[in-house]
């Protein structure tokens, strides 16, 4: 299974373009997951290769909020033998909190896999694993469906962390992004190209859609 194949044949790779990322750099590329997660048969096959390397090392599937939600289910049931749970932690201001009833419960001294869509900076997983910790988890690793950031373990503060894919967007400051100096539209309705236009609604190249 190719799954930057899989990824671009779902709609879910998107180049050429003008983006926003969430450190505020500009680029040209972009991962955006929404397309995959109507595939019910696709999420199940990559959510069993999340798991496929920690199985039998955990009790409990966790994620942040909102993506990750159908990860951990779906992560969960795909777990062969005895299924283990299945949580996520609600965005909570600039943190993430695991509020729902009764789910830190599948926290508080058990073995715990985080899994995510894609990480960028790691900043939700980071959070993410760090309020389990509070509960009493034991964070046995991460996995993730694509790492597009460069993001490692040690930045995570975990033991391990294992991506199906890698991709790495070519970033720049938008003092001296090339695409802002050829005027070209930025997407304001994928990323974080909305923020922008909010910040600076007369950038001489527009904002277009693609959605």
């Amino acid at each position: 299974m190719n799954v930057l194949e899989e990824l671009d044949e779902a709609g879910a790779v998107l180049l050429g373009r003008h983006f926003v990322y969430k450190s505020g750099k500009h680029g040209s590329g972009y991962i955006n997951m929404d397309p995959l997660f109507p595939d019910v048969d696709l999420v199940g096959m990559l959510c069993a290769k999340l798991v496929e390397p920690f199985e039998g090392q955990f009790d409990t599937v966790a994620s942040p909020a909102t993506g990750g939600v159908v990860l951990a289910f779906a992560s969960a049931t795909e777990t062969h033998g005895r299924r283990p749970a299945a949580v996520w932690a609600d965005k909570h201001g600039d943190g993430f909190r695991f509020e729902r009833a009764g789910f830190v419960n599948h926290l508080n001294g058990k073995r715990v896999l985080v899994v995510e869509d894609l990480l960028t900076t790691g900043s939700s997983v980071f959070k993410v694993c760090r309020e389990a910790e509070k509960h009493g988890a034991e964070i046995i690793g991460v996995s993730v469906i694509c790492n597009r950031g460069g993001v490692t373990a040690e930045q995570l503060r975990v033991s391990r962390l294992e991506a199906l894919a890698t991709v790495n967007f070519s970033a720049a400051n938008p003092d001296v992004c090339e695409l802002c100096g050829k005027r070209v539209p930025i997407i304001e309705d994928i990323g974080h190209g909305a923020e922008y236009k909010l910040a600076h609604p007369d950038y001489q190249g527009g904002y277009s859609k693609v959605l």
